[in-house]
């Protein structure tokens, strides 16, 4: 179900917030750490929380800025893709 809620949204960056959230989810135990980590209870949650501050970053951007961010969220959505949770990990946790 959640596959064809993600294959049915038009916006990269709400696709992005939601491969995100998922591909967290399957790292979350090998770290060691929670959604608390992520200022989350929940998977759904954060997804949530990071399609509000997209809505909110998005409303500050002109047109012309707007295509930029959509397009770094596509190539954002690909490179998570073959992310290994360690590489994640660096992201989230590593300096």
């Amino acid at each position: 179900m959640l596959f064809f809620l993600i294959a049915c949204s038009s916006d990269t960056c709400h696709q992005l917030c939601a491969t995100t959230a998922l591909k967290l989810e399957g790292c979350l135990e090998s770290w060691g750490a929670t959604w608390e980590d992520f200022d989350a209870s929940e998977r759904v949650v954060y997804g949530d929380r990071c399609r509000a501050q997209w809505e909110r970053e998005r409303l500050t951007l002109e047109l012309r800025q707007i295509d930029v961010a959509t397009q770094q969220c596509t190539d954002a959505s690909e490179d998570l893709t073959d992310m290994s949770c360690d590489e994640l990990r660096a992201l989230y946790f590593d300096p």
